[in-house]
């Protein structure tokens, strides 16, 4: 592979990284500022905040993300360890969204979940940056 396709993949895993951290730091926030933005935010818009249906849009836009961002990563240093705390942080995410948990449950399981995808992204982004 020659030094210009190189630099356009290392463009486009900084991208796709930098989308899968944005959206794993999101959820981290929602998660930790439900309680204030319900305070603030009237009607509808808080509603959906707490509702099952933003839960499932965030993680029908986290999970490709970090997959893919994994994906690439995966590729360029051969490590899966950032992987398995990605796939770790989804599953703790799904089972987030399973009926029956309580609201305490939820957070507690939204909360570790994004971490685990924060900490899965930058250990991935770092071991790009440094691979051969």
């Amino acid at each position: 592979m020659n030094r210009r396709n190189t630099d356009l993949e290392e463009r486009r895993a900084n991208a796709v990284e930098g989308a899968a951290v944005s959206a794993s730091l999101l959820c981290l926030l929602h998660c930790l500022a439900l309680p204030l933005l319900l305070l603030l935010t009237p009607g509808m818009v808080g509603l959906f905040i707490q509702s099952e249906a933003f839960h499932s849009v965030a993680l029908a836009l986290v999970a490709p993300s970090a997959l893919a961002a994994f994906w690439l990563g995966y590729r360029r240093h051969r490590r899966r360890h950032p992987a398995w705390l990605g796939v770790a942080g989804v599953v703790c995410l799904v089972v987030a969204l399973l009926p029956d948990q309580t609201e305490s449950a939820e957070a507690w399981m939204t909360t570790a979940g994004s971490l685990l995808l924060l900490l899965g992204h930058v250990i991935n982004w770092r071991l790009r940056l440094h691979a051969p």
